[in-house]
């Protein structure tokens, strides 16, 4: 691994960036990067759905056979074995791979240098063969939504537009990190209230309740307080980011120089490779609404800046 950042990179013009980020060089990347992450998500799929699983048959089976009530945590337990085990090696091998495709794509684009060479970054060949053929990169990226990926504008300096779009990245994912955050709470909390009311209509005694209901479910209600955790930390850590880029974009600070979007860069990478993965559902849902609020704030801090001189 070698480590050795310029300091005199300078972003291209946003007219070249705009360009750049539809050329085939670069959806091959985004391509592949949108659909390791996908393979990601199957293992984090799996995941859940064994928790639901749990959730849904452990209290059922323990209460109809209380004898079976300790077989019940006992299955929950290997199951979170499995999970932070096996499945999140998996996830966290691809998702590591994942990040490091999203971050030629985001080199490419901007123009920047290679200060570390990654060695979670999938071979050429590799890449080649997740995205597909070359001669239909524009067709799967006009279907998935992929062509004019980052919100930037031709009158937009190049160090604005690099700015802007780091920070769309970061606000982006911090929504959508929310977001996550409250269904799984929600629906936790609810199932939870389910739980505890269907307990009192099948009158449970408080021994039964604890042995056939409370523990064997445990398990799997404190792996998905950890997630939950995790997403809120990771939501932090990106609103942090998010609001530090905008601040030097209205010009409240000094003005921003080449070096630190080298810096906010590899923040973002970092960010990538330990945040939790979010549900497909969940990104698709949230994806409309958040792509026009992307487009929006970047339309002012545009705005903003050129009032600040940048």
């Amino acid at each position: 691994m070698t480590s050795s950042v310029p300091l005199d990179y300078t972003p291209p013009s946003s007219a070249s960036m705009l360009l750049r980020q539809d050329e085939h060089d670069a959806l091959r990347l985004l391509i592949a990067q949108r659909r390791l992450y996908r393979r990601a998500k199957r293992w984090l799929g799996l995941r859940w759905f064994g928790m639901l699983v749990i959730g849904l048959a452990a209290p059922v089976v323990s209460v109809m056979n209380p004898d079976l009530a300790v077989w019940a945590g006992a299955v929950a337990g290997l199951w979170i074995f499995l999970g932070r085990t096996v499945l999140v090696f998996l996830q966290s091998a691809i998702t590591a791979k994942a990040a490091a495709t999203q971050e030629q794509f985001d080199l490419y684009v901007y123009g920047m240098p290679e200060s570390i060479d990654r060695s979670t970054l999938p071979s050429l060949e590799e890449i080649a063969k997740i995205a597909g053929a070359d001669d239909r990169l524009e067709a799967v990226a006009l279907k998935e939504k992929l062509l004019a990926w980052y919100p930037i504008k031709k009158t937009d300096s190049g160090i604005v537009s690099v700015a802007i779009s780091q920070r769309a990245n970061a606000s982006y994912a911090d929504r959508l990190l929310r977001t996550t955050a409250i269904t799984w709470g929600v629906a936790t909390a609810i199932w939870c209230v389910v739980l505890v009311a269907a307990s009192f209509v099948a009158e449970l005694s408080l021994l039964q309740f604890l042995a056939g209901v409370l523990l064997p479910l445990l398990p799997a209600f404190l792996d998905i307080v950890q997630y939950v955790v995790g997403i809120w930390r990771a939501a932090r850590d990106r609103g942090d980011l998010a609001r530090s880029i905008e601040q030097r974009l209205r010009g409240n600070e000094d003005g921003i120089e080449p070096n630190d979007l080298l810096v906010w860069q590899e923040r973002l990478y970092g960010l990538r490779t330990s945040t939790p993965e979010v549900p497909e559902f969940i990104y698709k849902f949230q994806r409309n609404a958040n792509e026009k609020a992307m487009h929006s704030a970047a339309g002012q801090l545009g705005a903003k800046a050129k009032k600040a001189g940048q």
